[in-house]
């Protein structure tokens, strides 16, 4: 770690980081002092998880650009259960607060893991609605963790308290970093790639919520949606992901079926050619990238993409987004 904190420009850009990073990078190390970092880190609590980490979610690895380091406070869960990102309108109806609950006790009383951004309205009331159901949830911030820039400030004691009832709190963003409007997009993607899928609960046209959904689509993932009032201006977000083949939701059974994680089927598949026989070999439940695959294979970029495609069509491979893919059918 001491090592790559002070490697010089022309060995970080060699490993790949683009050159304006690597340059900011080694114009501001000198006014970071690693060690005083690290006892501040473990004087307020909060861990960090690196790429490599077995804590890790392993979905939030498949998306582009995943975060190398998440800063963390509490406990992440186990990486292989289910979670469902909720989010919707800072300022919502009472309607959208009656449709949280009714949705979220029961979601929250099963084994899925509810993630949301800590922010005012949907995302606060998805937290304590899992609290007081004692579920497990995990907020993601757009700030530091440290208590002078978590935010919002007003949300401290919630924080608190998904830590304290085994969940987590975590951000992208080292200690002292302040609530940027640029940061929330970042912020965003990351309930996204955490998630199967990610539930939006009233949103205006321009709202964060739609930014969260994107993410989502981009990722692969399920994007669920309430429908709402034609009249009201927080059902448009809703609304309009549903024409865009977003899932209706209007119970909770709506939702955790196709959260489900595939499993192996027990009908065993025989591979029709040799460039099958070597993928689905080296494929499994744990995601792929399709670079990955073509270097453990040996095989050709063209050979691999369109065996691939032949597999997914016959419904014994899933892409999972990202171009990750997954076996769910066992081998003869």
């Amino acid at each position: 770690m001491q090592k790559a904190f002070e490697a010089p420009l022309e060995e970080l850009i060699l490993c790949g980081i683009e050159p304006p990073i690597a340059k900011t990078f080694c114009e501001e190390r000198k006014n970071i002092d690693p060690q005083k970092e690290w006892v501040d880190l473990q004087t307020r609590n909060i861990h960090v998880v690196h790429y490599k980490d077995p804590l890790y979610p392993t979905l939030l690895r498949t998306i582009y650009d995943p975060p190398p380091l998440l800063f963390v406070r509490g406990s992440l869960p186990d990486p292989s259960r289910h979670t469902l990102a909720v989010v919707g309108s800072r300022h919502p109806s009472l309607y959208g607060k009656l449709v949280t609950r009714q949705l979220i006790t029961p979601l929250a009383q099963s084994p899925l893991i509810i993630v949301s951004g800590l922010a005012y309205g949907i995302d606060a009331l998805a937290h304590t609605i899992t609290l007081e159901e004692k579920g497990t949830t995990v907020a993601i911030l757009g700030s530091g963790l440290d208590e002078e820039t978590l935010y919002p400030q007003e949300h401290l004691s919630l924080a608190k308290r998904i830590v304290d009832q085994g969940g987590a709190v975590v951000s992208e963003f080292p200690m002292g970093t302040p609530p940027l409007k640029q940061h929330f997009p970042f912020r965003n993607r990351l309930i996204a790639g955490w998630c199967q899928g990610t539930l939006i609960i009233e949103a205006n046209k321009k709202s964060g919520s739609l930014i969260t959904a994107r993410a989502a689509l981009d990722a692969g993932r399920d994007v669920y949606a309430v429908p709402g009032p034609i009249t009201s201006p927080l059902s448009e977000g809703p609304n309009n992901l549903l024409k865009m083949g977003a899932i209706p939701v209007t119970e909770p059974t709506d939702i955790l079926p196709s959260l489900q994680t595939p499993a192996i089927s027990s009908v065993a598949y025989t591979p029709s050619t040799q460039e099958e026989s070597q993928l689905l070999t080296t494929l499994s439940l744990d995601p792929k990238h399709i670079d990955v695959l073509i270097e453990e294979t040996h095989l050709s970029s063209s050979a691999v993409s369109s065996t691939l495609t032949l597999l997914e069509m016959k419904g014994i491979i899933k892409h999972v987004g990202s171009q990750y893919y997954i076996r769910v059918s066992s081998l003869a």
